[in-house]
């Protein structure tokens, strides 16, 4: 019994032993290998590719733009005038400013109402005034409730206190 063992252990290293060396001699036959650094090459001529596939790239962009290359020059100037008339084309220095400035009015009245309810001095009702604009507050069991009445246009939050 003892012998059938080791001769099924022997057969089995003895193909492990085969294939050991198969793949010894495919790996010496195959030889140093031989790296080299990899160079970007871009396409786009823009940023040193080769020249003649402007072209190629622009009708590419081009046939990827379908509703806006569709557009006639009436149908542009339209759109643009339309867009002008409604007030939003494009904004002047000055009007940009104009606009920085009441976001930044605003946010810090929104900070102060926060502070009114939230704060470490919290009260428990008030109001607030800027402009058109008038916020009134009320806790009640555990809620704030918020009321913004901005020239006649009214909405209410409620928010839960955190105390």
């Amino acid at each position: 019994m003892r012998t059938s063992r080791s001769k099924a252990a022997l057969s089995w290293l003895s193909t492990a032993a085969a294939c050991g060396a198969a793949a010894l001699a495919i790996l010496g036959a195959v030889g140093p290998s031989q790296a080299s650094s990899l160079v970007y090459t871009p396409i786009n001529p823009t940023f040193g590719g080769n020249p003649n596939m402007g072209p190629i790239l622009l009708n590419e962009a081009n046939s990827q733009n379908l509703p806006l290359a569709a557009q006639t020059a009436a149908e542009a100037a339209a759109a643009a005038a339309a867009a002008k008339a409604s007030g939003t084309g494009a904004l002047t220095p000055s009007q940009i400013f104009a606009e920085e400035l009441q976001s930044q009015l605003l946010s810090s009245f929104a900070n102060q109402i926060t502070q009114a309810i939230f704060g470490p001095n919290a009260q428990k009702s008030g109001t607030f005034s800027y402009g058109t604009t008038t916020v009134t507050f009320v806790t009640i069991a555990g809620e704030v409730t918020i009321t913004i009445d901005a020239a006649g246009s009214i909405t209410t939050i409620t928010v839960p206190t955190t105390q």
